[in-house]
């Protein structure tokens, strides 16, 4: 494999790896990595990650509380209100009826919701999590014309995924999807100007079979788009890290 430099990794959990082993990779990383909190604790990690990278790696935290903790948070949401205003983007947030059920799913909703209002009144991008939810997804998305979606790991229906790229949501392909048809043709499906990467590591390529948890992976992401997209690597580089850019330039980072 051909190995890139300025890597735009627009989804992953920084704050979840071997401290340790993170910055030791981060050291020989040229690039930039988004990362998505769980909850409040996940984003404070994040920010110190942030502040305690090397010069070569741009770190981006990112605050949102994942559908997983749901249940685990304040009556009151508004105590996130300073938090939401200081993130740059909001995620890892959304509804999740397939792995997640001992989260209920009301509970899910009125966390989410809290997020997307947010967001629709401050004109934000947001990173969305909708395994199982998709059809409630997108009809609750609706009343949050504002909301700037960036849809993550998207492996739902396929009219849904249409509709979602009809009202031009930003799409992120990662380490499924050289293992998955049907991502395969939603990426085809997909106009090249709403294509992000991401890695959703330490956890996702282990999970699926894979042996590399490192934030290295991105590079081969990239390699498996362009597989599927039958191009060169360095072209999807310059559609990921364009779209990447656009969405940076509007966050002002």
């Amino acid at each position: 494999m051909n190995y890139l430099t300025n890597l735009i990794d627009f989804h992953t959990h920084l704050d979840q790896y071997n401290q340790k082993q993170l910055y030791s990779e981060l050291e020989h990383f040229d690039g930039i990595i988004v990362s998505s909190s769980v909850n409040y604790n996940s984003y404070l990690k994040n920010k110190r990650i942030e502040q305690n990278a090397p010069y070569n790696a741009k770190i981006i935290p990112a605050f949102g509380i994942h559908p997983k903790y749901a249940d685990n948070v304040p009556i009151d949401l508004s105590i996130y209100d300073t938090t939401c205003n200081q993130s740059p983007l909001i995620g890892e947030i959304g509804m999740d009826f397939c792995w997640y059920k001992d989260s209920t799913p009301l509970q899910q909703e009125i966390v989410f919701r809290y997020f997307l209002e947010h967001c629709h009144q401050n004109n934000k991008y947001c990173i969305i999590h909708t395994k199982g939810a998709e059809k409630l997804i997108c009809r609750i998305l609706e009343e949050y014309p504002n909301c700037k979606p960036i849809i993550h790991w998207y492996d739902g229906p396929l009219d849904i995924y249409e509709e979602f790229i009809h009202r031009g949501y930003y799409q992120t392909f990662g380490c499924e999807t050289c293992r998955s048809k049907s991502i395969q043709n939603m990426l085809l499906k997909t106009p090249q100007n709403l294509i992000l990467a991401e890695t959703d590591n330490p956890e996702s390529e282990i999970w699926l079979g894979g042996n590399d948890s490192s934030i290295f992976l991105i590079n081969k992401i990239y390699q498996d788009i362009a597989n599927v997209l039958g191009t060169t690597l360095v072209h999807v580089q310059e559609i990921i890290n364009s779209n990447s850019t656009q969405i940076l330039k509007e966050l002002k980072l």
